[in-house]
């Protein structure tokens, strides 16, 4: 006898890593601005002169996608959000060093 849902195939850590993220902001002007992290950002689409690195608060944790560790920061002031990258330190990630040897085709 076989169980419910025991035909569903269990996702692997290496098939979680290749697939994409949702982003959950949304950029619009219609709205005022809104954290609602995790679900979503409303967020406005420009940003504006007080958005600077200092204004910017981190929201929720940092989190790690094929190798490349981002996180979501948000103006104290106008509300503008953006998914921050955070600087790649050397790796071992497969996928990391594939993009990093593509942008040093791209750049030459």
């Amino acid at each position: 006898m076989r169980r419910i849902g025991s035909n569903i195939r269990k996702k692997n850590s290496e098939e979680r890593s290749h697939r994409l993220t949702k982003n959950i902001i949304h950029y619009t002007e219609g709205e005022a601005p809104q954290n609602d992290y995790p679900r979503k950002i409303v967020s406005p689409p420009t940003p504006s002169a007080c958005c600077t690195d200092e204004n910017r608060l981190t929201v929720g944790s940092m989190r790690e996608v094929d190798g490349f560790k981002f996180c979501y920061k948000i103006c104290e002031e106008c509300g503008h959000a953006v998914k921050y990258f955070f600087p790649a330190n050397e790796t071992t990630s497969a996928a990391v060093k594939e993009y990093r040897s593509w942008k040093k085709y791209m750049v030459q």
